[in-house]
């Protein structure tokens, strides 16, 4: 007797169960990079490179390049080779004046840069004779962010919703020629040329990095003027708002050493009283983490619509896949246990009929000559009807004749008259 698999369905499960864990690892790795590229438009970043060195800057996919601060020279940090004048006569505290404005044209805005370090790059050498090196601190913008401008005079409020805290990336505070329609004077004209003030992005991180709320007063005693008198100027801001966990896990020193802060500011704010640390919250930390993962995942499709719609597909079809074979399984495996219920009586059947043949021959004499009688008598019945069919068409025949002699006599009964 030949046996079936049961389940033959199986024989390719394990392709799709491949399939199915290469999607996954796929999967994890863009969550993975996803991570990363998080991280990287979060935190702050920083290089360095001594002379003769190249000094590259580099940001992830949908981020550019936002310089904070920049410094060419030499200084304490001794960052390169040491002098070769081992009394330290030489001039070991200097720095080109031009380093931030030469590397905001170069670097800003851009996903990678690539500055050689040379003192001819940023005009006269501030120390000649000393070894110097250019150290840059950075972040990276992503192209989805805020930008809030105001006007001289103003104050200007930033304010992100809980759990979410804010991230500058940039700070500008004077007047750009491009700009000629924001904040219009009503006087003067203003300069045709840019005065701006890039350091102004230390003192908006220092009252608003990773807070909810922050108040910036604009206005020259705030900032440094770095236009003519007269000229009207503004502050524009470059934030996001990022999850508190995300900035927490990216910068932890600054919730540690800012946490007393914190807390005084959210007894007396009332914006902040509304926020996770209120009375009716049973558990802040579960809810702003369900709301951070939220946000992450928007972010992330936002970000990347071409990888979201790949795992969303990915996931549609391992359902579907999974789906079918446990559909093929059950089907293959209930059709082979109906073909083993059916062929289980037919089995029994042949072995019925071996053990009945089996009692046959080793059963009494009167058992065989029974079954002799029934045969005997099945002949005979079969043999009286064939006669009885064969007297039955004789006896057709013969009145057949009987019949046309009886017209053959009247026939010629008739013609002799």
């Amino acid at each position: 007797m030949s046996w079936t698999r049961p389940c033959h369905g199986l024989d390719w499960s394990h392709s799709l169960l491949y399939l199915t864990l290469l999607l996954w690892t796929r999967r994890m790795n863009a969550l993975a990079d996803f991570s990363s590229y998080l991280s990287r438009i979060i935190t702050s970043h920083s290089a360095h490179a001594c002379d003769g060195q190249p000094l590259r800057l580099h940001c992830p996919r949908h981020s550019t390049i936002s310089i904070q601060s920049a410094f060419y020279g030499s200084g304490g940090a001794r960052l390169c080779t040491v002098d070769p004048d081992p009394h330290g006569a030489q001039n070991h505290s200097c720095s080109a004046f031009t380093a931030l404005q030469k590397l905001l044209s170069e670097c800003q805005s851009h996903r990678n840069c690539h500055v050689p370090v040379n003192h001819l790059l940023f005009g006269e050498d501030p120390c000649p004779g000393t070894a110097k090196y250019l150290h840059v601190a950075y972040k990276c913008k992503p192209t989805e962010h805020r930008r809030h401008v105001s006007c001289e005079g103003e104050t200007m409020v930033l304010r992100c919703k809980p759990p979410r805290v804010l991230n500058i990336y940039a700070a500008v505070y004077g007047r750009s020629v491009d700009q000629a329609d924001t904040c219009p004077p009503h006087l003067t004209r203003p300069p045709p040329f840019d005065c701006l003030n890039y350091e102004a992005v230390h003192m908006v991180s220092k009252s608003c990095y990773s807070k909810q709320k922050c108040v910036v007063a604009v206005s020259n005693q705030t900032f440094r003027d770095p236009c003519s008198p007269g000229t009207r100027t503004y502050l524009s801001v470059v934030f996001s708002c990022v999850p508190r966990t995300l900035l927490r896990e990216a910068d932890p020193s600054i919730f540690s050493s800012a946490s007393s802060p914190t807390v005084n500011s959210e007894k007396t704010s009332p914006i902040d009283l509304e926020g996770p640390l209120s009375k009716g919250s049973r558990s802040p930390d579960k809810s702003g983490a369900m709301m951070s993962n939220s946000l992450l995942t928007y972010a992330y499709i936002k970000e990347h619509p071409e990888m979201a719609a790949l795992l969303f597909t990915s996931s549609v079809c391992v359902g579907l896949l999974c789906t079918l074979l446990a559909v093929s399984v059950r089907v293959s495996c209930r059709g082979s246990a109906d073909h083993r219920v059916a062929a289980k009586p037919d089995s029994q059947q042949w072995d019925t009929d071996e053990e009945e043949d089996d009692d046959d021959d080793e059963g009494a004499p009167g058992a065989s000559m029974a079954a002799a009688d029934k045969k005997a008598i099945y002949d005979w019945e079969e043999v009286t009807y064939m006669s009885e069919a064969a007297e039955r068409a004789e006896r057709i025949e013969r009145r057949e004749m009987i019949i046309q002699e009886i017209w053959m006599n009247a026939y010629l009964n008739g013609s002799s008259w």
